[in-house]
């Protein structure tokens, strides 16, 4: 469906070794685009879960594009700003930052309230996770001004609006969706978008590792797959009136709807309520 759409067209996708981050750099990469894969993991032998940004680079160019990966620590502003600068060095342009990097901690986030976790998980989670979007967004939108187009997205949750997992992770979510709206302001006269983008239960290798181990909360079996977020950001970049999105929160599945793609199995995402395991309301209620 999106085979070329984005044939010239370069993006960034940050936290991309594995996970959502993989997924959009796949779909990315399948609709054309030159895709730069970010991220720290170079050698995943003893890793918890498996992926290195040079396999997903790879991929990427298996599916028709250009994948490149860029070792990057996002807790690190210079490594950062580094990066985005090389990408512009090396292609001219940046049409395309998909900010999804975000860190998981050693410990358990399902199972613990606030006050039990150590003080220390705040900056492990807002610090890569919320402030290494702002500074990739920060490096990023003096391009796409000069260039007048670009697309931001920030890869958030529903933990935005509702209670997920744990305070910390929530207010994060919060935090870059406000970021989104925010920025959009000051962007839309120059012709850049800034969405925020809420998967739905994502069936990633940590996920399906945690409920495997009994460890998630929730159901996982009517989840979509990391590619199926790759597909929304795919839509809204190749989307003539994208613009009118600008600022807003967007919902994979219901995008899905929208512009008529599927789940790499052919499906339809239910909606978040349905794929958690939540019984929808009869008919009679």
């Amino acid at each position: 469906m999106t085979a070329g759409k984005l044939s010239g067209q370069v993006a960034v996708v940050t936290g991309a070794s594995r996970g959502i981050g993989k997924g959009i750099a796949l779909e990315l990469g399948a609709a054309g685009a030159t895709v730069y894969v970010t991220g720290r993991t170079l050698d995943d032998r003893g890793a918890e879960v498996p992926g290195t940004i040079g396999a997903t680079a790879e991929e990427v160019t298996k599916l028709g594009g250009r994948g490149i990966p860029i070792r990057c620590d996002h807790k690190n502003d210079a490594e950062i700003q580094a990066m985005i600068r090389r990408v512009h060095d090396e292609q001219g342009r940046l049409d395309i930052l998909v900010n999804n990097v975000f860190t998981i901690p050693s410990e358990p986030i399902f199972e613990k309230k606030f006050w039990e976790h150590p003080v220390g998980l705040w900056d492990d989670l807002i610090h890569v996770g919320c402030r290494g979007h702002y500074v990739a967004s920060h490096a990023a939108a003096p391009i796409m001004v000069k260039q007048g187009s670009g697309l931001i997205v920030n890869i958030s949750s529903f933990a935005g609006a509702a209670y997920i997992f744990n305070v910390i992770y929530g207010v994060g979510k919060a935090a870059v969706d406000r970021m989104a709206k925010d920025m959009a302001v000051e962007l839309r006269p120059f012709g850049v978008a800034c969405v925020s983008l809420w998967p739905g239960v994502v069936r990633t290798e940590y996920l399906m590792k945690s409920h495997a181990e009994g460890k998630v909360p929730f159901a996982v079996e009517n989840g979509e797959s990391p590619r199926f977020t790759g597909r929304a950001v795919v839509a809204v970049a190749t989307d003539p009136k994208r613009m009118e999105k600008s600022g807003q929160v967007l919902i994979c599945y219901e995008l899905g709807r929208e512009y008529g793609f599927t789940d790499i199995d052919g499906r339809q995402p239910p909606d978040l309520g349905v794929q958690m395991g939540m019984q929808p309301p009869s008919a009679s209620s």
